[in-house]
């Protein structure tokens, strides 16, 4: 997310959630597991074990 709320409960919502992806993308990684994103208009996946995406 690129844009910034001036609205408070919005953006301490938007600040739990970073923190919350931010924890579960973190504990993927410990537990050796992949992770799959969105990322620029594509599907992306990362970890040692993270299946190729076809083109």
């Amino acid at each position: 997310m690129t844009t910034q709320s001036k609205n408070p409960m919005v953006q301490s919502t938007q600040d739990i959630l970073k923190k919350a992806v931010k924890a579960a993308l973190e504990r993927k990684q410990k537990l050796g597991q992949y992770s799959v994103m969105w990322k620029e208009n594509k599907i992306v996946t990362q970890g040692e074990d993270a299946p190729q995406t076809q083109k």
